[in-house]
């Protein structure tokens, strides 16, 4: 008998468990004005189909968000990000049964609202997964470049110059030229020739005739 009223009890826990919707302690909002302030996390939320849910989110400058929404395979839940004036930002407006994402760089730091909206009345229990990221941090290195005048001592190139004195010694033949009064000279050269044939022939002459007489 106990065994039944267990079983009984425990079958009875089950369905109430699985029929009735897992409701998070945070509850969300109906309207600007009493939007649900959230942290990085995940929530779950049942959507009755009537109204819609309000959130709102603290983002610093530059900080990104990055939002996921699972919905039931049998309902399709829209989700918009709005600035603080209440303007639409990033919206997701995925079919029935899928996931809606939202990804967003903060322009400036500053609450942004939430609004996740019932399409045609869908009604079930959805979960929201907020996660916040800080862009990565840049390691900007600054080099300074200082321009300093740098002096090098060149010395001066050493130039030799040979000075080669050629010595051109010029040696100009002047041929004297002695102008001898030719008539006299060759006057008397004449007559000592006359003479010496006048000699050489009376020579001649008396030895022929000295042969002449022996022979005789």
């Amino acid at each position: 008998m106990r065994r039944v009223i267990l079983f009984v009890t425990i079958f009875f826990v089950a369905l109430l468990i699985f029929t009735n919707p897992v409701i998070s302690e945070v509850q969300p909002g109906t309207g600007f004005l009493t939007a649900t302030e959230i942290k990085p996390g995940s929530y779950d939320f049942y959507m009755e189909g009537r109204r819609s849910h309000f959130f709102k989110v603290w983002l610093n400058v530059s900080q990104i968000l990055h939002l996921v929404l699972r919905v039931p395979m049998d309902a399709d839940f829209d989700v918009y990000l709005l600035s603080s004036e209440r303007e639409v930002i990033e919206r997701s407006l995925s079919p029935r049964g899928y996931t809606e994402r939202i990804s967003y760089q903060a322009s400036f730091s500053d609450y942004y609202y939430i609004v996740v909206v019932p399409y045609f009345g869908s009604r079930g229990t959805y979960t929201m997964q907020i996660t916040f990221y800080d862009p990565p941090t840049k390691t900007v290195t600054t080099t300074a470049t200082e321009t300093a005048p740098v002096y090098i001592t060149i010395p001066k190139p050493t130039a030799i110059i040979i000075t080669v004195t050629k010595t051109v010694r010029e040696v100009e033949a002047i041929k004297e030229v002695e102008y001898v009064e030719r008539f006299p000279w060759l006057f008397i050269g004449l007559v000592v020739l006359a003479v010496s044939i006048i000699i050489s022939t009376g020579l001649i002459s008396q030895s022929i005739r000295t042969r002449l007489e022996k022979s005789q």
